[in-house]
């Protein structure tokens, strides 16, 4: 993996984040990806942690959905981390330059994953920094080469629950599926409407 940025250092607050429950990683996938909307994201680079709060997320649900990579239960090396238990992180590669993270969820052989589309830094960084899945892992230095870690044990990559939850949580369909058909229009990606960090439309203003 890459060096994060150094903006995004949070020692002091990752010390007061929760572990989620793998339990809850392995129930339904859309309630997943609604629930990581306020959780962290935050990587451990030569001591120090560096994190995120998720602000936007969709979910992908497997053989059934044709908007998956495991649509139809497809099995490639690169797509094999999905069909690891919930808990686990999948990253891939798109247009050759832009990596986007998931965090996998249900069982171990189920294939579905939530895409961490936007987060926001610490206090003092900019909106935009973490504004779409590309960025979120640029700004972290999140690559393929973390593909497949373990998020709830310990290691480099880590998910954590804050003690705030966002009031204002939505729905719509998800961004760039138009491929998918039907399942194009499915209500799979959740965003914090008073967020300016979220990437995609439909955002409220801060109270």
């Amino acid at each position: 993996m890459k060096a994060p940025d150094p903006r995004l250092r949070i020692d002091g607050e990752f010390a007061r984040l929760e572990e989620i429950p793998r339990a809850f990683l392995r129930g339904d996938t859309a309630r997943a990806a609604r629930g990581l909307i306020g959780a962290w994201i935050a990587r451990r680079h030569e001591g120090h942690w560096y994190g995120a709060r998720i602000v936007e997320t969709e979910a992908y649900l497997g053989r059934d959905d044709p908007a998956a990579h495991s649509c139809g239960g497809r099995r490639t090396p690169r797509v094999e981390p999905m069909y690891r238990d919930g808990g686990h992180l999948y990253v891939y590669l798109v247009y050759g330059m832009h990596h986007c993270a998931n965090v996998v969820t249900r069982t171990e052989g189920l294939a579905e994953a939530v895409l961490l589309r936007a987060a926001e830094g610490p206090a003092g960084t900019p909106e935009k920094l973490l504004s779409g899945p590309g960025r979120l892992c640029r700004a972290l230095g999140i690559t393929t080469a973390a593909s497949g870690l373990a998020l709830l044990t310990g290691g480099e990559v880590r998910l954590a629950r804050g003690p705030d939850r966002p009031r204002a949580i939505r729905a719509t369909p998800r961004i760039g599926v138009a491929y998918a058909g039907e399942a194009a229009r499915w209500p799979l990606r959740f965003f914090d409407a008073r967020s300016l960090a979220v990437s995609g439309p439909a955002r409220l203003n801060r109270a």
